[in-house]
């Protein structure tokens, strides 16, 4: 059973990134480059890349990649955000 304390200090789903960091983490896990990201935000591609780097040490990620699979992990990202029509192809029409 956990205290109200426990709770209190325990981070909620969506409690350890921002809106941006999250929008940032999102359009490049759509496959985005930074530059791309930074058009669709309408901010600086060096914006970015602050925003993936403190998504990396928020997280104790070592890539991008590692971001977004921890992302997903710890429910501050949810697959439905990302694209997913490749993962739902069968093997067979993908290509």
């Amino acid at each position: 059973m956990t205290t109200v304390l426990e709770r209190s200090i325990t981070p909620r789903r969506r409690d350890v990134l921002t809106k941006r960091e999250r929008d940032c983490l999102i359009l490049s896990g759509k496959g985005l480059s930074e530059k791309e990201v930074a058009q669709e935000l309408d901010i600086s591609p060096n914006t970015v890349r602050v925003h993936i780097e403190n998504i990396k040490r928020k997280l104790g990620a070592s890539n991008k990649s590692h971001a977004i699979v921890l992302s997903l992990l710890r429910a501050e990202t949810e697959l439905s955000e990302f694209d997913t029509s490749l993962v739902a192809a069968p093997l067979d029409t993908v290509g």
